[in-house]
């Protein structure tokens, strides 16, 4: 079985459309320590913009996705600027979690900061123990994928999972037209 790395995209496989969070969906592993797998979910936009939670924030376009089902009450994001954004955690490649949000949003405001394809902010994340999700993926819940190729700051991510599944396995392809969920076909 491939090791699992920070760095890495999940990709769900149709094994699991049953699933309301995970169906679907494209998780970027941020972390991994000897108590869990930490990820977020890349393709799962919400209904609202960052302002719709943070009037603070005067950019109106600045979407915000479903990290995961865990600790969905709070705020998460990744970004590739550890100059500007600093306190972020290194996750790989260019890739950093976190960092001091208040400088952020001034940046942002003053437009100080060109944010597109630079950050990308997150309700909730996702969360395995390594064990659970080693488990996921010998079932065949979840194809691993370096994410090498895809921009996982991208915004415009609705056939973003169909073109990942179309490079990954052609035994899935036949589910790449169906509906979200099936029993409405």
């Amino acid at each position: 079985m491939k090791k699992i790395n920070p760095g890495n995209l999940l990709i769900s496989t149709p094994n699991i459309l049953s699933d309301y969070y995970f169906k679907r969906s494209i998780v970027l592993i941020t972390e991994i320590n000897d108590k869990e797998v930490i990820g977020l979910i890349i393709n799962n936009q919400l209904d609202y913009n960052l302002t719709d939670i943070d009037s603070s924030v005067n950019e109106k376009k600045i979407k915000v996705f479903s990290g995961g089902p865990v600790n969905q009450d709070n705020l998460f994001f990744i970004h590739n600027e550890p100059g500007i954004i600093k306190n972020s955690r290194f996750c790989y490649d260019n890739i950093y979690f976190g960092g001091d949000y208040e400088k952020l949003v001034k940046i942002i405001n003053n437009k100080a900061f060109y944010w597109k394809n630079k950050v990308k902010f997150f309700s909730g994340y996702s969360s395995w123990t390594l064990d659970q999700l080693n488990e996921e993926i010998k079932e065949g819940s979840w194809i691993i994928k370096s994410k090498k190729n895809t921009n996982v700051f991208e915004n415009n991510v609705k056939n973003l999972w169909k073109n990942e599944i179309k490079k990954s396995n052609s035994e899935f392809k036949i589910w790449l037209n169906a509906p979200n969920d099936p029993q409405n076909n």
